[in-house]
């Protein structure tokens, strides 16, 4: 299944870090601490208070009836009226004897209750009303990748991350962590899927919705992005071995000769939506035997300049467009468009 992942027309301002050499790259760590503190401009979470599991407090009034859920009713003592098993339909109404349609959708069976008791009220003396779910199917979770039960769940009350990666199973041993993502909205939250399954940071315990996407790829099927002055810019596989710098140039046809600045290259990398590193790497002194080859990561974005750049967010302007028509999705985007609202 295609993810697409929508992509903000923004100017980046990543000037957040300072860098540092080694003679052959220069790394500058860079995070978006105000956005992850808030959840994410996709998510709406909180920071966890004191022994709590999950971040901020349970979405209210627990479990919403929705279209595709199933309800039992009764009331009792009342012919033709125990054991009605219902379906909510696509407009949110079920239909029961003597009062027709009803409208549940976004209520609890609570909500329902009350609301029958007083529309039965109307024929009956004083009627006993039982309102029960039988099937949850309108809060959808769908899981994709190295889950050991990927496909749809469906949610029955207040779920968090846990709860969630729990009714599929849990992960499998393939499962490359750090490229996990919680996807809402057509947007990437910027939760770290990596810091709270491998570390335990339940600040990152957030609140699952309906409809939401937790994906966990296998690095070996994650890409590497080349863009810029080279032959054929492309999606490079990252393969069971893993790609280095030197090998990716050569796959995306080369550098463009008398065009590519070769120790000027642009590495974006992204450890989590929040977390990421940008590298510049001097590609001749790898050429020319004074520095080993580079290894990059899954969702690295490697970019070739054709002219000096003056600062990350020329470079960024330059990668954007491309790195969309590439389809590159669940690599830096999240990260740069965070830094921008801090």
């Amino acid at each position: 299944m295609a993810l697409a992942v929508a992509l903000s027309a923004c100017t980046p301002s990543l000037e957040s870090g300072r860098l540092v050499s080694d003679g052959v790259v220069e790394r500058m760590a860079v995070s978006a601490p105000a956005v992850a503190r808030s959840g994410g401009p996709a998510c709406g979470g909180a920071r966890l208070a004191a022994g709590q599991r999950s971040a901020g407090p349970p979405p209210g009034g627990g479990y919403r009836i929705g279209p595709g859920d199933n309800l039992r009713f009764n009331v009792f003592g009342e012919a033709g009226l125990t054991d009605i098993s219902a379906r909510v339909d696509d407009a949110g109404f079920v239909q029961l004897p003597i009062i027709e349609l009803v409208d549940v959708e976004g209520k609890t069976t609570r909500d329902i209750q009350s609301e029958l008791k007083e529309a039965y009220g109307a024929h009956f003396v004083d009627p006993w009303v039982t309102v029960e779910l039988i099937d949850a199917e309108s809060a959808p979770i769908y899981f994709l990748g190295e889950f050991r039960e990927p496909g749809v769940r469906y949610m029955k009350g207040a779920t968090n991350v846990l709860e969630a990666v729990a009714l599929a199973g849990g992960l499998s041993a393939d499962a490359y962590l750090p490229g996990a993502r919680l996807l809402r909205d057509d947007r990437i939250c910027t939760v770290d899927l990596n810091a709270l399954l491998r570390n335990g940071d339940f600040a990152q315990n957030v609140w699952i919705r309906p409809r939401d996407v937790i994906f966990a790829p296998r690095k070996e099927d994650m890409s590497v992005y080349v863009l810029g002055a080279v032959g054929r810019p492309q999606a490079v596989a990252f393969g069971t071995e893993g790609r280095t710098l030197m090998q990716v140039l050569t796959m995306a046809g080369g550098p463009v000769p008398g065009q590519a600045l070769l120790d000027q290259i642009r590495i974006i990398r992204t450890n989590s939506p929040t977390q990421g590193e940008l590298l510049v790497v001097d590609a001749t002194r790898m050429l020319s035997g004074k520095g080993l080859d580079f290894p990059l990561q899954p969702g690295d974005v490697v970019f070739v300049p054709r002219s000096a750049l003056g600062d990350w967010n020329v470079a960024v302007g330059e990668i954007l467009p491309s790195l969309q028509l590439l389809g590159g999705v669940l690599v830096p985007i999240t990260l740069i468009e965070t830094l921008t609202t801090e």
